[in-house]
């Protein structure tokens, strides 16, 4: 599961990503969480880049209007083995494939009874895409989720499921309106190489949706 990441290199997404322009400001997120409207990549019939707020928290366009209150949120992650079995991602890994701009995302250690969090980011602290799926309402509301895939090495100890992080020569594949075929798409999906990973045990502040500030990412000591 892939519940909360961060974005704080984002004055960095137009050259990282090949955007012509960001119409709207963008700001440093130290713990971006669901249900919040958050920066994702497209790509427009013509083949140009694009860069929209969207929530995070994926409702498809076939949901009527009040269905679903009650229930949990909108599911904020898609499995990359089941996506094609799920009716939900499954028309839209053909054609409304979306990257996530991170450079960092969090996972949960339990130790001694408490649960001890970790920044996970690239060695180089670089930009990354996450594969995301989107899909807009009929009233306009874009939402999106991201993609989930096995753990590597370095994430299995925190948590059974990672984020599934694109190589970077593989986003204009899945950005690409051309690749309509879903399988072909889905085989871009895996478990990123640990080696060039690295994980950092933070401030629990962290846990807490309301914070969003650098004293998240202040390091802790490492317990047993």
């Amino acid at each position: 599961m892939c519940g909360r990441y961060m974005l704080t290199a984002h004055q960095e997404i137009s050259e990282r990503f090949l955007l012509r322009q960001i119409p709207f400001a963008l700001f440093a997120l130290f713990n971006a969480a669901p249900s919040q409207e958050l920066p994702v990549v497209v790509e427009g019939d013509d083949g140009e880049r694009s860069v929209r707020p969207m929530r995070w928290g994926l409702v498809p366009r076939w949901q009527k209007p009040g269905q679903g209150q009650g229930r949990p949120i909108a599911p904020i992650n898609a499995r990359a083995e089941t996506l094609l079995e799920k009716p939900m991602f499954r028309s839209l890994v053909g054609k409304q494939r979306c990257l996530v701009p991170a450079n960092g995302f969090y996972e949960w250690q339990r130790h001694d009874g408490r649960k001890q969090p970790y920044r996970i980011r690239l060695r180089d602290d670089a930009l990354f895409g996450l594969a995301g799926l989107y899909d807009e309402s009929p009233d306009g509301v874009a939402s999106f989720t991201i993609v989930t895939t096995t753990p590597n090495e370095l994430v299995a100890p925190l948590h059974d499921r990672m984020p599934a992080i694109l190589h970077p020569e593989d986003e204009a594949d899945w950005l690409s309106r051309g690749l309509t075929d879903a399988a072909a798409a889905r085989a871009l999906l895996g478990p990123y190489p640990a080696a060039a990973m690295a994980a950092d045990p933070v401030s629990t502040a962290v846990n807490n949706t309301r914070n969003d500030g650098p004293e998240i990412l202040t390091q802790v000591e490492q317990t047993a």
